[in-house]
């Protein structure tokens, strides 16, 4: 038995079902519409029969479409699928996607059939997403801190341009690497996902040191958090890092100012009796010697009263530039007060501190501080004596130091008392 074929109402109705605004063309003329083309063109269905195709479509797209109507009229190859515009009865353009091909009939007669899909809705849509994808693109190239995104095995798979003037790379450099390559030690990294871990996937404000590309170590302050998916699920880590570096040098430099004095570098009181203890402690559990020394500028009062305040500083200047020329990079030395300093030297017995103590004096007395036409000899007197047994406190063998100091005042200055 022969399948039964649809009738034409019922293979009208079944057109009609479909979403896409179906047609067939004779002459340039629709013949056939179906209830969506209806729709998309803001007519009834009886009004579009034999009317004109190209009456529908936009004055800038009409010149190609009725060519390639045509061209696909006479046999010729053409595409049987592109973009175009129509405008419907109420003059509003819309976007729609054409699929078309032809049926000749055994008469001869060419007829046109195709279906249109309004694209409107999708082509504004990508063109919103295209311009939020250049705002997005816009804000990032013009962003001064570092916009980064990792994903949850931690690769970088997006980096801002501005990475370029913080860390000295391209984007594309970075992209595909993971984030742990660019800090410049490993519990850097690990403050940061251990800051993500307790603030249940948010991290605010943590400081972090990044390697440059050339080599140098980058101060950052990142915020970052744990982007979930809609289910809830760790889908990837984005932050935004702020350069610091400068702001760590700055926080370095006032460091070293409470640590160090302004005059002559050396370490400020408390600075060096902390650092003197460890010495002390180091020296006493490794049975090594160290020695103790108190010195004190002699007349530098007379220097402040004859020549100015300005003058003692030159002095403090002077004094410190030699004494670095004399103790080494190991010792320690303080500025205690005033005139008044003490020096520590490790691994080093009495008999050579006594020799650095007067390779000091012979310094001092060899470069005499020339000061607005006038020489002005600085000397000094100083106690010295060995890290004892019994010295449990660097405290101990200062008091000793102190001590000789001035007896060596009261023996004529400029010079070194040795005590055990």
């Amino acid at each position: 038995m022969p399948p039964r074929r649809l009738s034409e109402r019922a293979l009208q109705g079944l057109i009609n079902q479909l979403q896409d605004a179906v047609f067939a063309i004779e002459d340039g003329r629709f013949i056939f519409v179906n209830r969506q083309l209806a729709k998309l063109l803001g007519y009834p269905e009886q009004a579009l029969l034999d009317r004109p195709v190209f009456d529908f479509i936009h004055e800038e797209d009409r010149d190609l479409v009725r060519a390639r109507y045509a061209n696909r009229q006479r046999g010729e190859q053409v595409v049987n699928e592109y973009q175009f515009r129509v405008i419907n009865a109420a003059g509003e353009v819309r976007d729609v996607n054409l699929r078309t091909d032809v049926e000749i009939e055994d008469d001869g007669t060419v007829t046109s059939i195709g279906s249109l899909h309004d694209i409107t809705e999708r082509n504004r849509t990508a063109q919103a997403l295209a311009h939020s994808q250049a705002d997005i693109d816009s804000i990032l190239e013009n962003l001064p801190d570092v916009f980064y995104r990792a994903d949850m095995q931690g690769e970088i798979t997006l980096m801002s341009p501005s990475c370029r003037d913080v860390l000295g790379y391209e984007p594309e450099e970075m992209i595909g690497r993971p984030m742990s390559e660019f800090y410049y030690h490993r519990a850097d990294r690990d403050q940061v996902v251990e800051a993500l871990i307790a603030g249940n996937g948010k991290a605010r404000q943590i400081e972090a040191c990044m390697r440059h590309r050339n080599g140098q170590p980058t101060w950052i302050s990142t915020n970052a958090y744990v982007r979930l998916d809609a289910g809830m699920q760790p889908l990837c880590i984005e932050g935004i890092a702020r350069d610091i570096t400068e702001r760590k040098r700055l926080e370095q430099r006032l460091t070293e100012l409470v640590r160090h004095d302004d005059l002559t570098r050396f370490l400020n009181r408390g600075p060096f009796f902390e650092a003197s203890a460890i010495q002390a402690e180091l020296a006493r559990r490794g049975e090594r010697p160290l020695a103790v020394m108190m010195l004190d500028l002699d007349f530098f009062k007379a220097i402040n009263d004859r020549h100015g305040h300005h003058a003692g500083d030159r002095v403090l200047i002077h004094f410190a530039n030699l004494c670095r020329k004399v103790f080494r990079d190991g010792d320690l030395i303080g500025r205690l007060g005033g005139e008044e300093f003490a020096v520590l030297m490790p691994e080093t017995p009495l008999a050579g501190a006594r020799a650095m103590a007067q390779q000091l004096r012979e310094q001092l007395n060899r470069t005499p501080l020339r000061l607005d036409g006038t020489e002005i000899t600085v000397t000094f007197s100083g106690g010295l004596v060995p890290l004892g047994a019994d010295d449990f406190h660097i405290d101990q063998p200062l008091r000793r130091c102190d001590r000789l100091l001035y007896a060596a005042k009261a023996a004529g200055r400029d010079r070194v008392e040795c005590g055990d």
